[in-house]
């Protein structure tokens, strides 16, 4: 069993408004406890948003954040369609552009919650797309 880290403590770090900023943050969380070190959250541009950026040791990750309270309409890696991983790809490129980061290596992760936001109901699938 994963310990349970209070993802909504930290000072600096406001409330979240609704399921998706929540999912947001405790997929940070998770990836913090995890070794990756945070880049920035909501990267929008003209193609798109990026959730998560971080960096693993020399690698960018983007990462995109799912979640889905209950399976009526599939579930949080169903979810992910082909014009959503397109629409990142997309935003990562421009990001690594925009930041003169074109020389690093870079993947796409996801983090799923399924029908709660803990590490409980959380997968992680790296190099995803």
């Amino acid at each position: 069993m994963q310990p349970v880290i209070n993802f909504f403590s930290k000072k600096k770090q406001k409330i979240a408004k609704n399921n998706g900023e929540k999912a947001e943050q405790a997929a940070e969380a998770f990836l913090l406890e995890q070794g990756l070190k945070f880049v920035t959250r909501n990267f929008f541009c003209r193609a798109g948003e990026i959730d998560l950026i971080f960096l693993d040791k020399d690698t960018y990750v983007f990462v995109e954040v799912r979640f889905r309270a209950n399976s009526s309409h599939g579930n949080a890696a169903e979810s992910l369609g082909q014009s959503k991983l397109n629409k990142v790809r997309k935003s990562a490129s421009l990001w690594l552009q925009k930041n003169n980061k074109l020389d690093y290596a870079s993947r796409f992760d996801a983090i799923l919650f399924d029908q709660k936001i803990d590490f409980q109901h959380l997968t992680w699938l790296k190099a995803v797309f």
